[in-house]
């Protein structure tokens, strides 16, 4: 039995009717969404107490924790850890920080320079011979830390942070000087072609810091630091026999442009 004429445009009224219900609810929820999150956004920037770009400058001690791989033995490990020392290193940084009420983040790019010496050792096949290795290794992090503050007064404020980053491997330098029955020969840069160093590592910050406010605009912050790398500089082949962790420990310098 067909449907009559004003049957049909009942029909398509109603349906039309509905569909526009649908579309002025869609859009009355998309519209308080909005105005949920520029309220929330307002209410974020209201209490934001602190925001900053800093330099960073970090003088540290920097070393490394030598791990074993399937083929290698104790002496052979115990043999490199007496061997090997670390040294002098250090840290430069771009940051962004922003703090609410008592607690806040930072991120930005952070590049380190790192290394370790070996003691002068005897030379396979060589009568007199023996040699000392210097190895350098630039990264490149984008960190990202959580910041947890105490004032202690209106301009000084002691923090505690931790932290973890993303460690982009610049490059790796290996110098041997070589001696002869005690006498130095020189110094010559050591291939590196078939060594496979991890692209990127995992590193792991913590520390202390001090702050004080110098005027309205201006800050400077001591911070100890200690940062670990949680991956081997190395990725695991058959020829691998030892990793090795780096870790530092320094003091980071700060100087921060306050937008309060």
């Amino acid at each position: 039995m067909e449907g009559s004429p004003s049957g049909d445009y009942g029909l398509k009224l109603i349906c039309n009717s509905a569909g526009e219900i649908r579309y002025l609810a869609n859009c009355g929820f998309m519209y308080r969404l909005c105005c949920l999150f520029v309220l929330l956004s307002s209410l974020v920037n209201a209490q934001t107490l602190e925001r900053s770009f800093s330099l960073e400058l970090t003088p540290q001690y920097g070393s490394q924790r030598i791990s074993g791989t399937n083929t290698a033995t104790f002496s052979q490990l115990e043999r490199l850890d007496s061997l090997e020392r670390g040294g002098f290193s250090y840290g430069l940084g771009v940051v962004y920080e922003s703090r609410v009420d008592r607690i806040g983040y930072t991120t930005g790019l952070r590049f380190t320079h790192l290394g370790y010496s070996t003691s002068q050792q005897p030379e396979a096949g060589v009568a007199g011979g023996s040699f000392s290795e210097a190895v350098t290794a630039n990264y490149l992090a984008l960190p990202f830390e959580l910041n947890f503050y105490q004032d202690a007064t209106e301009r000084d404020r002691v923090m505690f942070f931790l932290g973890a980053g993303v460690q982009y491997h610049l490059g790796t330098r290996t110098e041997r000087t070589t001696f002869r029955d005690g006498q130095e020969l020189g110094t010559e840069q050591v291939s590196d072609d078939d060594v496979d160093y991890r692209g990127f590592v995992t590193s792991l910050t913590t520390g202390i810091g001090y702050d004080r406010k110098l005027s309205a605009d201006w800050a400077i912050r001591f911070q100890p630091t200690f940062q670990f790398f949680l991956n081997g500089n190395l990725r695991p082949g058959d020829t691998t026999i030892a990793n090795r962790n780096f870790y530092q420990v320094g003091l980071r310098l700060v100087v921060r442009r306050l937008f309060i």
